[in-house]
C-alpha cells in the first residue's frame, strides 16, 4: 500500500472554535447523504483489505480511523443522553464480505428455460432477507460502516437508539443511507455510514502516541 510502518497513529482533534463557551460542543455539518470513500480510493486503499495503520478500534468495533474517531464521539454523546450505542459489525474484510454476500445470495440451480419440454439447469443467485453487497462493493469493507443493535436484538426502527441515531448521527458525520430507510423493502435500521464533516475549522490531525489514544485497545 506503500504505507510505512508507524509507532504513532494519526486521530481527529475537535478543536472549539472561538465563541464556543467552556462546555459548548461544535456542531459538525455532515458532507453527504451516504457513506464517502473517495479519498480512500484517492489514497490508494482497497476494500476489504485496509491497511492496519489506517484502522482503529473503539469498544470492540474496527473502523477506519477518521470513522472510529467521530464514532467515540458520538457514543460519548449519546451516553450523556442516557443512549448506549451497541455495534453487531463494523469493519468487514473482503473474505468476511464475500461470505456474508454467499449466505445471502447463495448459488441456485433453476430450469435453463421455461419452456415446455425444455430440458437442463443454470445457476442463479437468488437472494433473501435485507440486501447484502458483494464483496468489494460494501461500506464494511471501507470500515466505515457500523450496524447497531440493541441488548434485545437488531436495531429495529422503533427503537430508542434508532431514534436517538436519526436525531443526533449526522452531528457527527454518520448518516443513515436512503435505501436503509425504515418503510423500504430494503429497510435496515441498523445500517449507518459514515459521510464524513465539512468544516476543517472544526477538525484537523494531530499524532497522538497509541499507548495514549483512548481509541487504542
Amino acid at each position: 500500500m506503500g504505507v510505512p510502518p508507524m509507532t504513532k497513529v494519526f486521530a481527529l482533534l475537535v478543536l472549539l472554535t472561538t465563541g464556543l463557551g467552556p462546555v459548548a460542543e461544535p456542531e459538525y455539518i455532515v458532507a453527504g447523504d451516504k457513506g464517502y470513500d473517495d479519498d480512500l480510493k484517492a489514497a490508494g486503499y482497497v476494500n476489504g483489505h485496509m491497511d492496519p495503520d489506517r484502522m482503529l478500534s473503539f469498544r470492540g468495533c474496527l473502523l477506519e480511523r477518521d470513522a472510529a474517531y467521530m464514532y467515540a464521539l458520538m457514543y460519548e454523546a449519546a451516553e450523556r443522553d442516557g443512549v448506549r450505542l451497541r455495534t453487531e459489525d463494523c469493519y468487514r474484510t473482503y473474505g468476511e464480505q464475500d461470505a456474508a454476500y454467499n449466505r445471502r445470495c447463495p448459488w441456485t440451480e433453476v430450469p435453463a428455460s421455461a419452456s415446455p419440454g425444455s430440458s437442463g439447469v443454470k445457476k442463479v443467485r437468488i437472494c433473501s432477507g435485507p440486501p447484502t453487497a458483494p464483496a468489494g462493493k460494501s461500506f464494511h469493507g471501507w470500515g466505515r460502516a457500523i450496524d447497531f443493535k440493541t441488548s434485545r436484538g437488531i436495531l429495529s426502527c422503533y427503537s430508542d437508539d434508532f431514534h436517538w441515531l436519526k436525531n443526533n448521527a449526522h452531528r457527527f458525520g454518520w448518516v443513515h443511507p436512503a435505501w436503509a430507510h425504515c418503510g423500504k423493502k430494503t429497510e435496515e435500521p441498523w445500517h449507518w455510514e459514515f459521510a464524513g464533516v465539512t468544516d476543517p475549522t472544526l477538525v484537523e490531525f494531530v499524532e497522538m502516541d497509541r499507548d495514549r489514544l483512548p481509541l487504542a485497545e
